[in-house]
């Protein structure tokens, strides 16, 4: 078993660097997800070299001090893909409620006499600090997803929605390996502590193989800029303009003229003719969309151009001659600028995007 867990621990610290590595080249977007991974492989790098010399302290020290950051970068991975616009906010808030506990690892790595007055062998205490740290995050995102009920039942078909999903599956995947690790701490038995000390890494495997294979298969799923909805709140109360909008006839008929004629093919479209179709004043179709969508009339059409382009570049079979025609069907007309645009949203060039999909 000790042969299985040291190879096991060389696989996540390949896999996690290369991964890690991929995702802080990838964008911003991923920095969350990019530093779990970086923090988890760090954990296995530590973990190998406590085996050459168990004498010294300082590993499971690092590796409790780590662990403490995985459970936040996960839950604000899943927050940041609402594109809430008081996320630094919300991530100083959330490290200023943490000094105390900081403070905590801190003076348990500094004492000299933790041992005698914890009265462990293994690190109870600081584990129980990490159980509950994990509770409290478990608490903190079913809140926050259960005040955003209506909003992800309307972003169901979106790939935003998929991000979050997988987030959540990650988050779940992390519980999990929490709670063995409380009982891993408390085991008496030398090979059933073994036993589940493998068990805490392959579960750190699979979300490592997780995220490789979605990064793999799907190179835009952590890449792309899709902003077609956000929110720019921090409550369920300031939804109240999204729930009105619903029931928006010019919003309905917007819907309509969108999704059936796909209007936002047409390269001349401006906000004027768009107005003037749906018969309201350019002022009004402004506020609609920026309260609907938060989007710019700009914005919006750019979102829906996106969409239409990554859907139609997964269809194409024909290469760069097809890209072309993809290039004019969704409203642009220079191949430069349409190649630049798509980069900028999606971290990918056009047909990088294509062959990736393939």
């Amino acid at each position: 078993m000790y042969f299985l867990i040291k190879a096991l621990l060389i696989v996540i610290v390949i896999a996690g660097s290369i991964l890690s590595w991929k995702l802080f080249a990838a964008s911003k977007n991923t920095k969350f997800v990019a530093f779990y991974t970086l923090s988890v492989t760090l954990i296995a790098f530590n973990q190998i070299l406590s085996y050459y010399n168990s004498t010294i302290e300082i590993f499971p020290i690092f590796n409790t001090f780590t662990g403490y950051f995985l459970c936040p970068l996960l839950f604000f991975q899943c927050v940041s893909l609402f594109h809430i616009k008081s996320l630094k906010k919300r991530v100083m808030q959330h490290f200023l409620v943490s000094i105390p506990f900081l403070c905590v690892i801190t003076y348990w790595i500094f004492d000299d006499y933790r041992r005698k007055l914890l009265g462990y062998t293994h690190n109870s205490y600081i584990t129980l600090l990490l159980v509950g740290q994990c509770v409290v995050y478990i608490l903190l995102l079913a809140k926050f997803l259960n005040d955003r009920k209506e909003f992800l039942q309307r972003i169901r078909p979106t790939l935003q929605y998929k991000r979050i999903r997988f987030t959540l599956l990650l988050f779940l995947i992390q519980v999990l390996l929490t709670a063995v690790i409380l009982v891993e701490n408390f085991a008496s038995i030398y090979m059933a502590d073994q036993y589940l000390v493998f068990f805490i890494f392959m579960l750190v495997l699979v979300q490592l193989a997780l995220i490789f294979f979605i990064h793999t298969k799907r190179p835009a799923f952590f890449t792309e800029n899709d902003r077609l909805v956000q929110l720019s709140d921090e409550g369920k109360d300031k939804d109240g303009p999204l729930k009105e909008q619903a029931a928006n006839p010019v919003l309905k008929e917007l819907q309509r003229l969108m999704a059936e004629e796909k209007r936002f093919k047409d390269a001349g479209l401006t906000l004027k003719r768009l107005a003037e179709e749906l018969n309201v004043a350019e002022h009004t179709l402004s506020g609609i969309l920026k309260d609907a969508y938060h989007l710019t009339y700009t914005q919006y059409i750019s979102s829906l151009r996106l969409e239409e382009a990554k859907k139609l570049l997964i269809q194409a079979r024909a290469g760069d001659a097809r890209i072309n025609e993809i290039m004019y069907e969704v409203g642009f007309n220079s191949k430069s600028a349409f190649n630049t645009w798509f980069k900028k949203n999606t971290g990918l060039t056009p047909s990088a995007f294509k062959k990736g999909s393939e």
